[in-house]
């Protein structure tokens, strides 16, 4: 299992959303999307621990801003400080980095909403 098929299960396990990998699908206004924002190694010096510290963002949709702004907070309260089986992917640590939240341009007349948060995932 990898890690991004890790985060596709917990999200759509813990989420009433569909998640997707990197982007969000045409007139899809109600969806998470993930993705790697900067893919790194742990550096042991002269040895290789075998550990990675990717920085991913997972980004929440909606329609509905009151909806949406709380599916964003189960993102915090479920993934910050997280360690452990991330269904079926071993994870070291996950911590809240940054977010951001934003109402996008209207698309055929309904506002759409966007909630950003980074986590730094050891792995």
């Amino acid at each position: 299992m990898t890690i991004e098929q890790g985060l596709l299960a917990w999200l759509e396990a813990n989420t009433p959303l569909q998640a997707f990998w990197m982007e969000r699908p045409a007139r899809n206004n109600r969806a998470i999307v993930y993705r790697a924002i900067s893919p790194s190694f742990i550096s042991g010096n002269l040895s290789n621990p075998g550990l990675r510290r990717d920085l991913f963002s997972i980004t929440v949709y909606h329609d509905d801003v009151e909806k949406g702004k709380a599916i964003a907070e189960t993102l915090m309260s479920g993934l910050h400080d997280f360690h452990g089986d991330l269904s079926g992917f071993s994870v070291q640590l996950m911590e809240f980095q940054s977010g951001f939240d934003q109402k996008l341009n209207k698309e055929a007349g309904i506002p759409v909403y966007q909630f950003n948060r980074d986590f730094l995932i050891t792995y």
